[in-house]
């Protein structure tokens, strides 16, 4: 007898629980139905300029029909291919990096050659 009292007390705790849950993720919801944000316009971030290399070293590979080098050179400093990013996506890169169509981005680097 004592068992089933434990198992029906034990079941009864975990409806219990479970309610409490619901309840809570209900409110959750409702709140955030009733959560605006603020228009686009006025909270999209800006894209950095887009920087027009002064030469292209090394060909490895292709991005939208456009090649990637491995080393670029941007307003006579050196620059080494660090990754991709469309230009539908806002990007904020650091004052090292530099993107160019269609959405390379290259990370200021050391002279390759040295």
């Amino acid at each position: 007898m004592e068992r089933v009292a434990l198992e029906l007390l034990l079941w009864l705790g975990f409806v219990l629980m479970i309610w409490a849950l619901k309840d809570s993720l209900q409110k959750m919801m409702a709140g955030l139905r009733d959560y605006h944000l603020p228009p686009a316009a006025h909270c999209a971030p800006q894209r950095n300029p887009i920087a027009t290399p002064q030469r292209l070293i090394e060909p490895m590979g292709w991005y939208l029909d456009q090649p990637i080098h491995r080393y670029a050179i941007i307003e006579g400093r050196y620059y080494r291919f660090e990754f991709v990013s469309p230009a539908a996506i806002p990007l904020r890169l650091t004052s090292r990096q530099r993107w160019i169509e269609p959405g390379i981005v290259y990370t200021e680097a050391a002279d390759p050659a040295r």
